[in-house]
């Protein structure tokens, strides 16, 4: 699958998170996602990657939300951004990975919600 038709499929992804594009080229593209005020605003990051075994789609949601109360906004965002990604990309296997803990082995989804 090409880079634009890879970002392409992301379309009912950002619908579903009420994100707006920004900024997109062939293999990249920047979306502000929109949750009440400026504090809640948070960006949503795709890149379409080439590696040795084919295309890969990495996506980052970065978010001003303290995260002293564990960042509840944040949180329920990424789960649903996977919720989505998971439904409208399923051909595509995830692998996750957290600033906080870094990489995450496939198919473990406890703890994979922490951003």
């Amino acid at each position: 699958m090409e880079s634009a038709a890879i970002l392409e499929a992301l379309t009912p992804v950002l619908g579903g998170l009420n994100a707006e594009v920004d900024h997109r080229t062939s293999a990249h593209l920047g979306a502000m996602v929109k949750h009440g005020g400026e504090s809640q605003r948070m960006q949503l990051f795709a890149d379409v990657q080439s590696k040795a075994d084919g295309k890969v789609l990495e996506l980052v949601l970065l978010s001003r939300e303290a995260m002293g109360l564990r960042a509840p906004q944040t949180h329920q965002t990424f789960e649903k951004l996977v919720e989505l990604v998971e439904r409208h990309l399923g051909g595509m296997r995830l692998q996750f990975r957290s600033d906080r803990d870094g990489p995450l082995p496939a198919g473990e989804r406890s703890g994979a919600g922490r951003p």
